[in-house]
């Protein structure tokens, strides 16, 4: 599989989703194994209200090439 030159990008916001049952959420960022900053946690989490949130500071994904 061929892979894109690219050395970043940027989260500027995230879209959490569960099913019904979900009833609180959290997103996490690894790099190389190791745990970062989360990037948004909902704990309150409603089914009904699915939304894009906006980070305060957007987030630099790097690419970690095996």
């Amino acid at each position: 599989m061929a892979q894109a030159n690219i050395t970043e990008f940027k989260i500027f916001g995230v879209l959490q989703h569960s099913h019904v049952a979900g009833v609180r959420i959290t997103t996490r960022h690894f790099r190389g194994g190791r745990e970062l900053p989360l990037l948004i946690t909902d704990p309150n989490y409603d089914f009904n209200f699915q939304d894009l949130r906006k980070l305060p500071e957007e987030i630099a994904v790097h690419p970690v090439f095996t």
